[in-house]
């Protein structure tokens, strides 16, 4: 039976990521900046770095998923527990050197050398990241089948994620601004300040240490479920009248059904769940999902998966350039690579907070709408702030709300999509992720390898605003064209096959007689 979770479950849950949300923070946001300022990468190979963590992630992402789905590390402990848990120690190990000079390198040290040196970190890195990723995301389904209780899941859960924001680029603020701190002399970054990045990223691990270790003592799994049954939602509309069957909507009855212990590969009998159709003798069997390959027949599997990917592109490119566009375009101090970023987190916080009710009574689509118009009013008022301008926060604001609303609706139209599918959930997020992830790569190298810093200032300035308006912006479009698609898909009305069916049936009785 489905379960009511205790607010002490959800805040567990809540900050089971916190240690992935404090490294993404960091490694979005001042990676590049890290690579190319303080150790002095050329752009193109600071771009690799993060294109090698990124194709890292996508492949390690469909690994685990499968193998979370398939088997597990520990029964009494919980594979996904277990798999989070190899992750985090993982990125607890690997994810501070990162952000220190290598070992032995000199100023002299070529930066092939370097790069080999850290390539590998950061695929172990990356490797962890994803199965705590995808392990905290497929225990959504697990632990709870009801709708609501997912969103809340998933706003606690982002809200721990703005939080986790929130501190790195408060401690970073702290490194870098602050007049005590010996970085802040100086207005640009430079290779002086690599001291101040050890202890930003000893912090933030340090931080997530302690975090995860209240996830793992305070929330349990409980046992695996191998067999599962998928609610009839409306996403097997399409799907459904392949196979003659009838998706059941408001006039539609569950007669009955089976426990969360009854397998679904056993025949048609009493115990088999029936969908009633309010029309006379009709009668069918729900949609369901018995392996993770049953997943690439659904449409609404690859609308849903182009839309998680532009939601995550417009929130990590977002994160990427902003500290660009504040330090080459505004011409701002360096301090405010802290500070504006830390403003569009505090106002994503208030967004995530705001969100839940808001759900209760207006669609998951129809918010997310809403906050895809916010992300473009940002990309808008980014293209026209002049240099040395405060309005940049007003920006951010705005940034800020809509990314949080549009992620926050994308994982639960993720978990919705599951349904109670729950033995492929891991499966479904991993693929999202690793559509995520290689499109993330790969739009950065190509960013990186089209910037004209190292040829003229003046142009970069002009780049990396096209980048915050123009590039962010198209890609944001291109989310909400994906979310029209889900919308029409799940309009299509299941008329046809209860016709379809009736005739189906008639012709069995005739034959019958």
């Amino acid at each position: 039976m489905n379960r009511e979770l205790k607010k002490r479950e959800k805040l567990c849950y809540g900050v089971g990521h916190v240690l992935n949300d404090l490294c993404a923070s960091m490694w979005f946001s001042y990676l590049l900046v890290f690579f190319h300022e303080i150790l002095e990468f050329s752009n193109s190979m600071a771009g690799n770095i993060l294109l090698v963590g990124q194709l890292a992630d996508g492949i390690a992402t469909p690994f685990v998923g499968f193998e979370s789905d398939r088997s597990d590390i520990s029964c009494k402990y919980g594979r996904r527990k277990s798999w989070h848990l190899v992750g985090s120690v993982s990125v607890a190990l690997t994810f501070p050197l990162l952000y220190m000079q290598c070992i032995g390198c000199g100023q002299n040290t070529p930066e092939y050398a370097q790069f080999i040196y850290y390539a590998p970190l950061v695929v172990i890195f990356q490797f962890g990241w994803a199965a705590t990723q995808i392990n905290h995301l497929a225990l959504i389904p697990d632990l709870t089948h009801d709708d609501g209780e997912r969103v809340t899941l998933n706003a606690i859960r982002y809200t721990f994620t703005v939080v986790s924001s929130i501190f790195v680029y408060g401690v970073a603020w702290g490194v870098l601004g602050l007049p005590s701190s010996p970085s802040s002399k100086n207005s640009e970054l430079s290779p002086a300040d690599a001291p101040a990045f050890r202890t930003l990223v000893l912090i933030v691990v340090g931080t997530g240490i302690l975090f995860s270790s209240i996830f793992h003592l305070g929330l349990k799994e409980g046992p695996s479920r191998r067999h599962s049954f998928i609610e009839p939602e409306d996403f097997c509309t399409e799907n459904c009248e392949s196979k003659g069957q009838v998706v059941p909507d408001e006039n539609t009855q569950l007669i009955h059904g089976p426990d969360e212990n009854t397998p679904l590969i056993q025949g048609r009998d009493e115990n088999t769940p029936i969908i009633q159709i309010k029309t006379p003798e009709i009668t069918t069997i729900a949609c369901s999902i018995n392996h993770w390959y049953d997943w690439f027949k659904k449409p609404m599997f690859y609308q849903t998966a182009m839309l998680y990917m532009c939601t995550r592109l417009v929130v990590n490119l977002s994160q990427v350039y902003i500290p660009m566009y504040l330090t080459d375009t505004l011409k701002l101090h360096k301090q405010y690579i802290a500070v504006v970023p830390l403003v569009v987190y505090l106002s994503g916080f208030l967004a995530a907070v705001l969100v839940r009710p808001v759900t209760s009574f207006i669609s998951q689509e129809v918010v997310y709408f809403f906050g895809g118009l916010l992300v473009l009013g940002a990309c808008i008022w980014a293209h026209f702030i002049p240099m040395n301008s405060f309005m940049v926060f007003g920006m951010a604001v705005f940034l800020g709300m809509g990314t949080s609303i549009i992620l926050v609706m994308s994982l639960s139209m993720t978990a919705k999509l599951i349904g109670k599918a729950t033995t492929t959930g891991a499966f479904v997020y991993g693929a999202m992720s690793l559509t995520d992830k290689v499109s993330n790569g790969v739009a950065v190298v190509i960013i990186q390898n089209l910037n004209p810093c190292l040829c003229e200032c003046n142009r970069c300035a002009v780049f990396f605003r096209g980048v915050m308006s123009y590039v962010i912006g198209a890609i944001m479009v291109l989310a909400l064209i994906s979310l029209f698609t889900i919308k029409f898909t799940k309009k299509i009305k299941p008329s046809s096959q209860i016709e379809n069916i009736q005739q189906h049936n008639g012709s069995d009785d005739q034959q019958s007689e």
